[in-house]
């Protein structure tokens, strides 16, 4: 290597690491340089399950200001980066992504999250992709049956709303928005960093005693779980527990308020926030059938009732309708189907009996 090419790398690498050290991070006292890229993996899986760590631009030397640090249950890396590519392997749980400068892109599944300053991002622990630029940042993980716990707690419920089980095991993730309540509660929680950070030379046992990792679940769970935030959604949400309902309860009180009706996955999805996927699994766990085909015995059920007590006027033709078919044949047959006779046959019997 020729003295100019050597010199110019020297520069280019305190140009870096004068850069690096502009960037802002609330742990920026304590990171440390490391300038081995396996020692650089090594801490990151402290926090994530990092598979592969690459180098951006392979003919720079590798650096990387970082520091791991333990408040109670939760273990937070904190970091300054040069442009590298970070590949983290599936774990159990959410994994929380602060920005403080620079930017992260990070893509999970057909998804792509754009880390920056202020950003706050709270991902499933599927298996995802970052490529950063030169970025300060820091991530934690979080237990889901304690967030969930938390929760359940703050709202002083005695059992969590499947609502809220189902939105922490199949969330494809959470920005929350700039709205005041969302951001008041996003200052307050990089609030709280600060404050662990300043205990971090105390005592481990006082950490603890301060018990800051729970402050930062709360702050968490107040940030994804919206009836937290809202009185009028809390109080529905905490009757409903008393009297012993959920979501789904719910869901199926509207689907027979609404049997008249076209209904559809969509709608379900929209009205309950189940996914299709939760949607087919509840109903074949709890009713042993799909969702359609449940509402389809509901608006069967409901035909039959009416065809054995007519009102006046009434014909197989509008009592189908208001049942929710929107033609006769198909009515028939679906009815044949379930109750081996004809609807029809049904209705003069019922006329006929009240004659007689």
């Amino acid at each position: 290597m020729s003295l100019s090419v050597a010199s110019a790398d020297v520069h280019q690498g305190f140009d870096a690491h004068r850069e690096a050290a502009a960037l802002v991070n609330p742990f920026k006292r304590r990171l440390g340089l490391v300038g081995d890229i396996n020692a650089s993996a090594e801490l990151f899986r402290r926090v994530l399950p990092v598979s592969r760590l690459k180098v951006m631009d392979p003919d720079r030397s590798w650096w990387h200001y970082g520091v791991a640090s333990r408040f109670g249950s939760i273990v937070l890396g904190a970091w300054i980066l040069p442009p590298v590519q970070i590949v983290v392997a599936e774990q159990y749980g959410l994994s929380v992504f602060l920005g403080y400068a620079g930017e992260q892109d990070i893509q999970q599944n057909s998804r792509h999250w754009i880390c920056c300053s202020n950003t706050c991002l709270i991902l499933p622990g599927k298996p995802l992709t970052i490529e950063a630029s030169l970025f300060s940042g820091l991530a934690f993980h979080l237990d889901s049956q304690r967030l969930l716990k938390t929760a359940t707690g703050m709202a002083g419920l005695n059992q969590t709303p499947d609502a809220w089980v189902k939105s922490v095991h199949e969330t494809p993730g959470w920005e929350p928005s700039r709205e005041p309540g969302l951001a008041t509660l996003q200052a307050m929680l990089r609030q709280a960093i600060v404050m662990a950070e300043l205990q971090a030379g105390s005592s481990q046992s006082l950490i603890d005693r301060l018990q800051l990792d729970a402050l930062i679940y709360r702050l968490l769970a107040a940030m994804i779980f919206p009836e937290l935030r809202e009185e009028s959604s809390f109080e529905r949400l905490t009757h409903r527990i008393e009297a012993g309902r959920d979501s789904f309860d719910e869901l199926l009180d509207f689907i027979k308020s609404n049997l008249a009706e076209p209904l559809n996955l969509t709608q379900l999805e929209m009205q309950s926030h189940y996914s299709r996927r939760a949607l087919q699994y509840t109903f074949r766990e709890r009713l042993g059938c799909t969702p359609l085909q449940w509402i389809r015995n509901q608006r069967l059920d409901e035909a039959r009732l009416r065809l054995q007590k007519p009102s006046p006027g009434e014909t197989v033709a509008s009592i189908s309708s208001e049942c929710g078919y929107r033609t006769q044949s198909l009515f028939s047959v679906d009815f044949q189907q379930r109750f081996h006779v004809r609807p029809s046959q049904l209705l003069r019997e019922a006329r006929s009996s009240r004659i007689r």
